[in-house]
């Protein structure tokens, strides 16, 4: 179990075994993607914390804990993608990249009620714990696989703290299976082209400048990267965290988790 909070003093990036590190060019695509993403934690943060503004519990865990933890993970994941991949501007390239994500962070595409929102933040968080589980599985890099097992860790944690949160205001708001289930699979056809689909689009045009105008290739690059990482996607993991919000009985669960499993690896992956 690692120790939180850590830092990138904990992390031995001088032991990065390079050659091993270069190997998959999808994969470092992913973790580079991932630092950006991480790295813009603040913008959405910001959001959150004015919308959960009165409830202090969830808006003091927002700004002293989960906006930190996030915003580590992309100084880490920044830091291995500069080592591995010293040609690439990385600063250049997030100031464009937030020029785009920006405005997938506005406070109106938050969900109508904190109850909603908090179901849709337990989607957000198995997408990520479950991106990082993947990452885990495909890295054969050392210090790669000790910085994505601890992001793993943390998103896991964050799932718990939000579906904690969850649960307080499902029982005020009196939320029902179907609204809430309505949210969980909104949220879900999301997750893909948002994120991941901005910073991919961005380290694309970085790492082949040559091919920056042209959208097929950029199309066919991002279906090999997803296509990759689906071989170790943990797909029982994604549907037990995405059914948790519904506290469906565990006779129930069975004949809902296959199609929610098939639809997740439909939506996140096109597969």
């Amino acid at each position: 179990q690692i120790m939180t909070p850590w830092t990138n003093q904990d992390i031995r990036f001088d032991w990065i075994d390079y050659r091993e590190a270069r190997k998959d060019e999808l994969l470092m695509a992913q973790v580079a993607a991932a630092s950006l993403v991480e790295s813009g934690s603040d913008l959405y943060t910001a959001n959150l914390v004015e919308y959960f503004q009165g409830d202090e519990e969830v808006a003091e865990w927002l700004t002293t804990e989960w906006e930190p933890e996030e915003l580590q993970h992309g100084a880490a994941l920044r830091a291995y993608t500069e080592k591995v991949w010293p040609d690439l501007c990385w600063p250049e390239l997030f100031e464009a990249f937030l020029k785009d994500y920006r405005a997938l962070c506005q406070i109106e595409a938050l969900r109508p009620t904190r109850g909603l929102e908090l179901a849709s933040r337990c989607v957000v968080e198995t997408g990520t714990a479950t991106l990082y589980w993947t990452l885990h599985e495909r890295a054969r890099e050392p210090v790669l696989r000790d910085i994505v097992n601890r992001i793993r860790q943390d998103e896991v944690r964050h799932f718990k703290n939000f579906y904690r949160f969850f649960r307080k205001y499902q029982r005020s708001e009196k939320l029902g299976r179907a609204r809430v289930a309505r949210t969980l699979i909104d949220r879900v056809a999301e997750v893909r082209r948002e994120d991941a689909d901005c910073a991919l689009a961005h380290i694309f045009r970085a790492r082949y400048p040559g091919k920056a105008g042209d959208r097929a290739a950029l199309e066919h690059w991002k279906r090999e990267v997803f296509a990759q990482a689906k071989h170790q996607y943990p797909f029982e993991m994604a549907t037990k965290m995405l059914l948790t919000p519904l506290e469906l009985h565990p006779r129930i669960k069975p004949w809902i988790g296959t199609p929610v499993a098939f639809a997740a690896r439909m939506v996140m992956w096109g597969l």
